[in-house]
């Protein structure tokens, strides 16, 4: 195994994965895993669930790679072959597992399912493959020697998949792959397109062509990935070095070094601050509240939300008068002060957000076209607001206004 180059391949099986509505995330967290430890992953795929589209595409990841992952089909359904597809494709008899079965009926009678004649499939164990126990559920994993490859097979779910990787997968990585290590630094951006931080960090980083950089762009958020081979002292300061460089070019835009969330960051300086949140919000419907929730122990500083999606609500609940709607519209700087204010007082909070505005498709105008957010924050004594013209659709310009909203709270509260 030992003669292949430390490179993966990543196989997502199911054809719900070609729909538009499910998406393969597990290859994103596996590719982080073993990019860790120096494994490049140099190819991903989504197959159906065929047996000739499953074995094709093995056949040809154990040919070129020496790491290979199959996700999903191991489940107890007839679409799920991906078990009895690789052994075959290998030569390799499917055996029964006496102790997958119990580890199986022992989680029937703890949660309380009835065993069928098709779980028995899944303590089916193709001759010579290492099983991988799955506390998480029904279906263990598999690992098998083939061609010269590590080959894996996992769950699909992720709340399976993911302990599974971290806690059995690297362990047996790390055993037979010389661990390559990388030096990394991740720099988080907000409220800064794509090519303005390009423009003003690349001159920089072609300094440096021992490191690796790379920009990735989300609605409203910026990341750098700064990546260095090895562990020698001359490497780490050479990576402060470019670091160190970037962060002061981008000032207070950058809101993160080691990978946090900008929910997060906004958390931490609350409780550092000693102040509460709360948030009043209409076109965002709710997602700045969900975003702030998202994050483990917020009940420390958010006190809650109030969502107004429709006018009347905005008069009942945040006590905004019918008059300043009529004369400046819901989508208005007044409003978005007034809703912040409001919503301070109705909660007790001692500081808060709001958001007001169009994401569209439709609703816009050629005074106030879709896009058009007006944002609202009462903190410390005073109640401001700000005026934005989103860019993307519907989803795209909500996320981009929760992220603008939460950006703006960070840089008051430094």
């Amino acid at each position: 195994m030992r003669s292949k180059p430390p490179t993966a391949q990543i196989i997502a099986v199911g054809s719900e994965l070609l729909t538009p509505t499910r998406l393969d995330t597990n290859s994103l967290f596996i590719t982080e895993q073993l990019n860790r430890i120096g494994v490049q992953v140099e190819r991903k795929m989504i197959v159906g669930d065929r047996e000739d589209l499953i074995s094709d595409a093995i056949q040809s990841a154990v040919e070129s790679a020496g790491v290979v992952f199959v996700t999903g089909g191991l489940g107890p359904t007839a679409d799920d072959i991906t078990r009895e597809t690789t052994a075959e494709l290998f030569g390799r008899p499917l055996l029964f597992d006496e102790a997958i079965m119990e580890s199986i009926e022992e989680r029937a009678r703890r949660f309380r399912f009835s065993v069928g004649e098709n779980n028995r499939r899944q303590a089916m164990v193709p001759e010579g493959a290492v099983v991988l126990p799955n506390p998480k559920g029904t279906a263990p994993g598999l690992f098998l020697r083939e061609g010269g490859a590590l080959v894996f097979l996992l769950p699909g779910p992720p709340r399976e998949l993911k302990p599974m990787v971290r806690e059995q997968v690297m362990e047996v990585l790390e055993k037979s792959f010389p661990v390559s290590v990388h030096l990394t630094r991740h720099l988080s951006v907000a409220s800064m397109a794509e090519s303005k931080v390009d423009a003003l960090v690349e001159p920089i980083y072609r300094q440096y062509p021992e490191i690796q950089t790379t920009i990735l762009s989300s609605p409203g958020i910026i990341h750098l990935h700064l990546g260095c081979p090895g562990t020698s002292s001359e490497a780490e300061e050479k990576l402060e070095e470019l670091s160190a460089r970037i962060k002061g070019t981008l000032g207070e835009s950058l809101f993160a070094e080691a990978g946090q969330s900008l929910e997060e960051v906004v958390g931490a300086s609350l409780k550092r601050e000693g102040l509460d949140l709360a948030t009043a919000e209409s076109c965002t419907g709710g997602l700045i509240a969900k975003m702030i929730t998202d994050v483990a122990g917020s009940s420390e500083y958010f006190r809650g939300s109030i969502l107004t999606y429709s006018n009347e609500l905005k008069k009942t609940l945040l006590r905004v008068p019918a008059a300043l709607l009529e004369e400046q519209g819901a989508v208005s700087a007044a409003v978005a002060e007034k809703m912040a204010a409001e919503v301070c007082d109705v909660t007790g909070a001692s500081t808060s957000l709001s958001v007001t505005g169009i994401a569209g498709p439709g609703g816009g105008t050629a005074e106030k076209p879709v896009g058009l957010i007006f944002f609202g924050l009462c903190c410390r004594g005073g109640v401001f607001s700000k005026q934005r013209l989103l860019p993307g659709g519907r989803e795209t310009i909500r996320l981009r206004a929760a992220r603008f909203a939460l950006d703006w709270l960070r840089r008051e509260l430094l």
